[in-house]
């Protein structure tokens, strides 16, 4: 499990210096933002977990929607569609947390690994 996690949080800060990087090099009018809808329980994140987490997700993490530490699935998919539509202001390069623009962690403002990264992707996908 320790090993999914790492992967998943890796994987949300790769996405955050590619989108700083996209914001730099996009022509202006186009914009790139990351959206991070909080947790959001039923979606199957713990579907290769053990059963006592699988449990836990599926009957009692869903109860944490209630609080401000998780989010529907459907109030996820609100805030997404603000965001595309414009509804939440977010220029662009921004992160935006649910239904506001905020400052994502302070490791993710690297643009010497934006550049690296965004290096690497290049080279991985040249035909």
């Amino acid at each position: 499990m320790a090993a999914g996690c790492t992967a998943y949080s890796t994987s949300k800060l790769a996405t955050i210096y590619l989108v700083h990087e996209y914001a730099r090099r996009l022509p202006a009018g186009i914009d790139a933002v990351t959206y991070n809808p909080a947790f959001v329980p039923g979606t199957g994140l713990a579907r290769n977990a053990g059963p006592l987490s699988r449990f836990a997700m599926r009957r009692i993490m869903p109860m944490l929607t209630l609080t401000p530490f998780a989010t529907s699935r459907n109030g996820a998919g609100r805030y997404l569609a603000d965001v595309v539509l414009g509804t939440t202001q977010a220029p662009t390069g921004s992160y935006v947390d649910r239904s506001r623009a905020d400052r994502s962690s302070e490791e993710s403002y690297d643009p010497r690994r934006e550049d690296e990264l965004w290096e690497a992707a290049e080279r991985f996908t040249a035909a």
